[in-house]
């Protein structure tokens, strides 16, 4: 079943560790065996001659094993799909599909919650990131770089470099109890955020397009969008960096084409396919998405859509979301004292709240993200911002007090059922699993920030 594997495909995937870790940690280097290495000038018939051992050389017991885990792999994959057919066939309880936009026409103006939009933000504390020198991709020079991130990231270290991984005066280190988990990555945990923080201003899409850009849809109907698009997640169980990741695509290309209205919710549903494919394991298949628009486009609009959404993005599917700033600074939010369950959950409604909000826009992904941290502290009753949470998310909280009365203005209005004209987020953070923090009334006032 498996195609037999040559000593110089050994060579080149597994084994090749064997021959790198000492360069990595400093031991003698190892050379490769005679008959390896004579492999390299082999013809690939004669690679093929030399292939790896059998199954039946394997030791007792493995052969089976191996079958096993493929078979129960293949009646797994096979069971889900027939369950997948089965319930596409019956409805199998799921609810209708709706059309996004069923009252477009008479729908009224909701009143932006936000102030008008700001071109050139201050930034607080941006690092420069500069890409690597072209002259340091030598093996070498890469594997003193790995090493040298490897020292920095052990708990053991002593050398100095070992001072970066420890707390300084002003702020908490929320990565020195991560200094063992490389899955945290607290060796270059900075460069990432480096990284994000340059990506969000490079990836980010106009704050004026309905009025530059569209000339058949406006506000309204992108929040009537947006908000249907919340219950395609819950419909799908979508994970939460799929919807905003999908919105992000969304106004990104709104940015870029003229869309007529007939055509709007086609482009919302193409957006959703591609970050579910970006995000999650199993995405939704093409026919799933026909089903939930009720049948109004075919398969092959939607991947005609795909391919031009594709097009207009140049393929730069990797953009940061409000939803990735939020980990961290709820991390540091939970070192500053004892966890509120509620926390993240708040700080999350608050942020779906916005993604229906095209005013939002004039405020880069991080800075909803700080200014929901901050909203949802001070909704507890703790204090709204701390030098931490401004070292992680490199504002001040002078430069977060328009983002946050904004927020605030939102959570009281969707609060307000009679009011509320996109009830989906809402009636999301309502269930238990949420911890019901729609149900919870915002103070009367937004928190105080230094």
């Amino acid at each position: 079943m498996f195609e037999a594997e040559t000593e110089l495909d050994r060579y080149r995937s597994g084994r090749v560790f064997e021959y790198m870790w000492p360069v990595l940690f400093g031991e003698p280097p190892v050379q490769a065996p005679a008959e390896e290495c004579a492999l390299l000038h082999c013809t690939e018939e004669e690679q093929r001659a030399a292939a790896a051992p059998s199954v039946g050389s394997l030791p007792e017991g493995t052969g089976s094993m191996l079958t096993s885990l493929v078979g129960k792999r293949a009646v797994g994959q096979g069971k889900r799909k027939e369950e997948d057919a089965k319930a596409f066939q019956a409805g199998a309880g799921s609810k209708k599909g709706r059309s996004a936009f069923i009252d477009i026409t008479n729908i009224e103006s909701t009143k932006a919650a936000f102030p008008p939009e700001k071109e050139n933000l201050p930034r607080h504390g941006r690092s420069a990131f500069s890409a690597p020198d072209a002259k340091a991709t030598s093996f070498a020079q890469a594997s003193q770089h790995l090493a040298l991130l490897y020292q920095r990231a052990s708990p053991a270290s002593d050398g100095p470099d070992a001072e970066c991984c420890t707390s300084q005066p002003g702020y908490v280190d929320i990565d020195a109890a991560d200094s063992g988990d490389v899955l945290a990555c607290p060796a270059y945990v900075h460069e990432i955020m480096d990284s994000l923080f340059l990506a969000e201003l490079k990836r980010r899409p106009s704050t004026s397009y309905m009025s530059a850009v569209q000339t058949d849809i406006n506000q309204s109907m992108r929040g009537i969008l947006v908000d249907w698009l919340v219950e395609v997640a819950q419909e799908y169980k979508l994970v939460a960096d799929t919807l905003f990741l999908a919105v992000s695509y969304l106004d990104r290309y709104l940015s870029l084409r003229n869309v007529p209205r007939a055509r709007l919710q086609l482009v919302g549903i193409t957006c959703m396919l591609l970050a579910a494919k970006y995000e999650e394991i199993y995405a939704p298949q093409i026919e799933e998405f026909c089903y939930i628009t009720d049948n109004t486009y075919t398969r092959p609009e939607i991947l005609a859509m795909e391919e031009e959404v594709l097009g207009a993005l140049r393929f730069e599917l990797t953009a940061p979301t409000p939803r990735v700033f939020l980990r961290r600074l709820v991390k540091a939010a939970v070192a500053l004292g004892p966890a509120d369950p509620r926390l993240e959950h708040l700080a999350a409604y608050v942020l779906e709240l916005a993604l229906s909000e095209y005013a939002a826009l004039q405020w880069l992904p991080s800075q909803l993200a700080a200014g929901a941290v901050a909203l949802a502290r001070g909704w507890l009753g703790a204090p709204a911002w701390s030098s931490t949470l401004a070292h992680y998310a490199r504002y001040d909280a002078p430069e977060l007090r328009p983002v946050v009365g904004a927020l605030h203005a939102l959570a009281q209005r969707a609060s307000c059922r009679a009011s509320c004209q996109l009830p989906a987020v809402r009636e999301k953070f309502a269930a238990p699993k949420y911890n019901c923090v729609s149900s919870l009334l915002p103070p009367a006032s937004p928190p105080l920030l230094g």
